[in-house]
């Protein structure tokens, strides 16, 4: 039997190559168990990395919410592939029940659910690359899925059409939600989510915003934000870094994927206020938008 407090030193500390075999279990098994646990675990390229820039990476364990084991052994049911739904957010609104999903959020939220955290060790990072446009974290993971379905019916019910570009001639802009110069790319699709307004496409993309604050090492390879360090006042002189955090906040930005027409707006949620709230006004700006393109293209003579 192993406690989540644990699993986290272990994988935090030993490769899974080399932690696994001591459960008689493989790396892929041990996976699941920290999925099942709620245990986050390092990115790709961790290992090989300076001790300093591994304890800068290195994320703190979150506290088990409602349904999380405090515990696995072997002798127990084995973990289901699927990760179980985080809580929302204190930002979020409740869940409403308007229907079916749309399609390419049913379809994309599996891939989701079951992806590894991508280089930055923050962000999903799906393996299927043709879906939906989405970028978050685990623990904002349901609630940008739930934007997107609220704000792809929306559009839909305008009679307008969403899916996922059909052909590479479109491009996806070059978008990060993240605040400062991460270090590392996010995981993007393959072809941009667009929706066709008056036959003109207009690109969609939903991101949970990464703020960018001030973190000092504190110990067990573990670094805190720095309010959190000087407050605790038992640490003298340590590392210091900056890196950008989900938030659990969206950004939406519509743009053109018309190379060579260049439009793009953004929306993105603040204390208190959730983008549920404008996405009538949102659909009217992405029809204003697409006209604003369609008389570009009418003066370029395309």
């Amino acid at each position: 039997m192993i406690t989540r407090e644990e699993l986290y030193e272990l994988v935090w500390s030993t490769p899974g190559w080399r932690a696994a075999p001591a459960f008689d279990v493989t790396e892929s098994y041990l996976i699941r168990v920290c999925r099942r646990l709620d245990v986050p675990r390092p990115s790709r390229g961790y290992w090989a990395k300076s001790e300093p820039a591994r304890a800068l990476e290195r994320r703190p364990l979150p506290p088990a919410g409602p349904g999380i084991p405090r515990f696995w052994s072997k002798s127990t049911r084995p973990p289901r592939p699927r990760p179980p739904r985080d809580e929302p957010r204190a930002t979020s609104r409740p869940k409403k029940d308007r229907g079916p999903k749309h399609p390419l959020i049913a379809d994309a939220e599996l891939h989701f659910q079951q992806a590894e955290l991508g280089p930055d060790g923050d962000y999903l990072k799906p393996r299927k690359k043709l879906v939906v446009d989405v970028t978050a974290s685990g623990s904002g993971l349901a609630k940008c899925l739930a934007f997107a379905d609220r704000l792809f019916r929306t559009l839909e019910g305008r009679g307008y059409r969403v899916v996922i570009a059909p052909t590479f001639e479109l491009s996806r802009a070059a978008l990060d939600p993240r605040q400062g110069t991460p270090a590392c790319a996010l995981w993007s699709p393959w072809r941009p989510t667009v929706v066709f307004v008056h036959t003109m496409p207009i690109g969609l993309a939903v991101a949970e915003i990464g703020e960018t604050v001030e973190v000092q090492y504190a110990g067990y390879g573990n670094f805190i934000a720095k309010e959190e360090f000087e407050r605790k006042k038992r640490f003298g002189p340590t590392w210091k870094g900056k890196r950008p955090v989900p938030c659990g906040r969206l950004k939406l930005t519509a743009y053109s994927p018309l190379n060579g027409f260049p439009w793009s707006r953004e929306w993105s949620e603040t204390a208190g206020t959730a983008l549920d709230d404008g996405l009538e006004q949102i659909a009217a700006a992405i029809e204003s938008g697409a006209l604003e393109l369609l008389a570009m293209l009418e003066r370029s003579g395309r």
